[in-house]
């Protein structure tokens, strides 16, 4: 083989930046503006091609004026000289990716919990550690304790403390949900009629929504999906219960909260596993969550 085998007579190493300039000038068939795009001089170009060619005991290039081409030497080198700067490029990739990882954490979030007070705790933090690299994605609950447990998920932010003993948990704020109606005038009854939609906010509201309701005739929707419950009441009329923080907001929207409706409120925590290495990072992402009010 006329790369390492070359290189092993020779007793050296072939420089990765020899073969960078030996692709250049193949790519471009001219010294000088090899040299212009390695931002170098001609002559340090000639030197190198001269410096490989010793080290490799062939000639690379047929050099007639204003013609430059490969030899059937310099044709053999060239995938070997490309995997080698691939390899490279490839082995300095990963090592950043590395680095960068003992600043990344993978969060998730119960569905239904993101909103406009958890994206401003979010900023604030990215804002006080600009090298921490967050990935965030919402899950159902029972899916975000899966993950937990098999480490494909470094914390999470939910409903309720886990019962599992290698998870840990810790109160970092409040969710309450209020009953919004389209209808400004709407009571309770009215509220809970034909445009009713049963969004499920877990088990908890689930137990509430029995003891308060007993047993309601069959809701023309259900869903976890938030956003969508919220634009069913808007565009065709009806109530649902959603987050009390939103309350300014949902006001601009034409929904209000039904005066003699019950509120549900409860904990949220922020969950992990016990034997985490990144205790520092995810302390610091319970700080900035701490005392939420959703």
């Amino acid at each position: 083989m006329l790369s390492r085998a070359a290189c092993q007579k020779k007793g050296a190493c072939v420089d990765t930046e020899l073969l960078r300039t030996f692709l250049e000038v193949r790519n471009t068939r001219h010294f000088g503006r090899a040299a212009e795009n390695l931002f170098i001089t001609q002559a340090a170009v000639s030197a190198r091609i001269r410096q490989l060619e010793e080290l490799l005991g062939a000639t690379l290039f047929i050099r007639n004026r204003n013609n430059i081409q490969l030899s059937s030497e310099g044709e053999r080198l060239v995938p070997h000289a490309e995997t080698v700067l691939l390899a490279l490029e490839r082995a300095r990739r990963e090592v950043r990716l590395q680095e960068a990882a003992s600043r990344q954490l993978y969060l998730g979030v119960r569905t239904g919990l993101w909103g406009r007070l958890m994206q401003q705790r979010l900023h604030a933090l990215q804002a006080g550690d600009p090298d921490l690299a967050l990935r965030v994605e919402s899950r159902e609950s029972a899916e975000l304790e899966r993950k937990l447990v098999d480490r494909t998920l470094d914390l999470a932010i939910g409903f309720e403390p886990s019962g599992i003993p290698e998870l840990e948990s810790r109160v970092v704020g409040r969710l309450t949900l209020l009953l919004y109606s389209s209808d400004g005038e709407a009571g309770l009854q009215s509220a809970l009629g034909e445009g009713y939609v049963l969004v499920d906010w877990g088990d908890g509201f689930a137990r509430f929504h029995g003891r308060r309701f007993g047993e309601q005739r069959l809701p023309r929707m259900q869903t976890n999906l938030v956003g969508l419950a919220r634009r069913q009441v808007q565009q065709q009329g009806g109530a649902c219960y959603l987050p009390a923080s939103d309350r300014e907001e949902l006001g601009l929207a034409g929904l209000l909260p039904v005066k003699d409706a019950p509120s549900f409120s409860r904990q949220l925590y922020l969950v992990h596993h016990s034997s985490t290495p990144r205790r520092g990072l995810i302390a610091a992402v319970a700080e900035a969550f701490q005392g939420v009010e959703l």
